[in-house]
């Protein structure tokens, strides 16, 4: 998980947008949304992973 606020708030308000997407029926649009999050966030712990090391 990220350590920066910013991107914890981020994440937390791109996955409010997913589930609100998700209720109206627009699984696909959450399905690419899903995808870009989750390749962001793992690429956020990379970058801090390497800069702490």
């Amino acid at each position: 998980m990220v350590s920066n606020i910013w991107l914890r708030w981020f994440f937390v308000l791109l996955y409010l947008v997913m589930g609100i997407l998700l209720y109206m029926g627009m699984n696909m649009i959450v399905m690419y949304l899903m995808v870009v999050g989750m390749f962001l966030e793992a690429l956020a712990s990379l970058i801090g992973y390497y800069t702490k090391r």
